[in-house]
């Protein structure tokens, strides 16, 4: 099995791993800025909302234009979309802007970024091998999952020594540097599929047809959806802490709990399994994400409520089976629109959830919300393994679902 330290053997995947890793810190950074800056200028909770919900709801324009990085050269789409930005971002930043303009530059600059994530998450298995390609998908998980704890610790100081202005312009910065990078380090390859092809709407039902057509797809598309779940005790940290009468400290460690599991459980099923074994763990591992949330219906302190957090967090390890087995799975002309689908409806979904776990928390006490969440994972986990996730755990893809593509005069 390949260790997780040799897909750095590689330049492309240093440079896109590099340029991940600063974007997301960036990201992180906006979020706890533009959180600071919109409530100090209106004061107003439901503005503060708003503004922060415009960093996700733009994802649904994702899956239509994300075929441009099926269209063209993905290196050059990323380094343009980099590019572009980091201009709308250093731009928010300058002094006086109003706040509906900002608002319009924060819906612009978030709308790329599918289209961006589309791109990088195509190009990875073109930089790998097959065999290696799972464990190099391991450790951009573990540097995601990691990069929103330690931008949000990062983000929190850095706004409280420059402020909400200047750090805008830092994360304006890291994506002329992830730019750069992209530049140097990755390779310039041609567009898998012509640019005038099909008209982007056909292109996207076809990509979803091929998708939804197969049933060993759909089952790693549900598990990826699946993951709007775990977002419920991320969004209740703060009402669920005060239940459990801790302070400011405990949402934090509580907010950091599930991601810190993501990061064990991501590095121990690289470590220890093979990719064969890692598919057939997928159904175990996403029960073991559901069933510690059903123990707060006991009420636990806070102490076992982050255990039981933490263990939810090692569960979603099966995320690392599920994606680089959906990806692997798709033909290179499809890959960018197909992982957009997938992207987008998991970023709506974690929005929903998030909204319908506040509101059932404003009815029920958060704990029993958070249980509910679990028995909710494991239902769908159980569905699932009734239904398409029966196929075996080695499967032929050149037996799945093949769709003739409509000519194109």
């Amino acid at each position: 099995m390949p260790r997780l330290s040799e897909p750095f053997a590689l330049r492309e995947f240093r440079g896109l791993w590099m340029a991940r890793g600063l974007s997301l810190l960036g990201d992180q950074l906006a979020r706890v800025a533009l959180a600071v800056l919109v409530f100090h200028r209106t004061g107003s909770p439901a503005w503060t909302a708003f503004v922060y919900a415009l960093t996700y709801l733009p994802y649904l324009a994702g899956p239509i234009f994300a075929g441009i990085a099926d269209r063209r050269s993905r290196r050059g789409v990323m380094i343009a979309l980099d590019l572009a930005r980091g201009v709308l971002v250093v731009a928010m930043a300058l002094p006086g802007m109003p706040l509906p303009a900002m608002c319009v530059l924060l819906a612009l600059a978030t709308a790329l970024s599918p289209v961006y994530d589309a791109a990088r998450s195509a190009t990875l298995p073109d930089v790998m091998s097959k065999s290696l390609y799972p464990t190099g998908l391991a450790v951009f998980t573990i540097t995601t999952e990691g990069a929103q704890v330690l931008g949000f610790a990062i983000g929190g100081l850095l706004v409280s020594l420059t402020g909400a202005r200047l750090a805008l312009a830092l994360d304006g910065l890291t994506y002329l540097a992830s730019a750069l990078l992209v530049t140097v380090a990755v390779v310039n390859r041609a567009a898998p599929m012509a640019r005038r092809a099909q008209p982007m709407r056909e292109s996207l039902r076809v990509a979803s047809r091929f998708v939804f057509g197969s049933p060993f797809l759909r089952a790693l598309l549900a598990l990826a959806w699946l993951n709007a779940l775990w977002m419920v005790p991320e969004g209740l940290a703060a009402p669920y802490a005060a239940q459990v009468h801790a302070g400011a400290v405990g949402v934090g460690v509580l907010l950091a709990a599930i991601p810190f599991g993501c990061v064990v459980g991501a590095a121990l099923v690289s470590r220890f399994a093979e990719h064969e074994r890692r598919l057939r763990l997928m159904r175990p591992l996403a029960a073991l994400a559901a069933a510690p949330l059903v123990m707060c219906f006991a009420h636990p302190g806070l102490v076992l409520s982050v255990l039981l957090w933490m263990l939810c967090g090692v569960g979603t390890a099966y995320n690392v089976p599920a994606n680089s087995g959906f990806v692997q799975a798709l033909p290179t002309e499809r890959r960018a629109q197909a992982i957009a689908l997938v992207t987008t409806g998991m970023v709506l979904g974690q929005g929903l959830a998030v909204v319908v776990g506040g509101a059932l928390a404003d009815v029920w006490n958060p704990a029993s919300v958070v249980a509910a969440t679990g028995v909710i994972g494991l239902l769908v986990v159980g569905v699932l393994s009734r239904t398409w996730l029966r196929a075996p755990a080695v499967i032929d893809l050149s037996d799945e679902v093949r769709l003739a593509e409509p000519a194109v005069s």
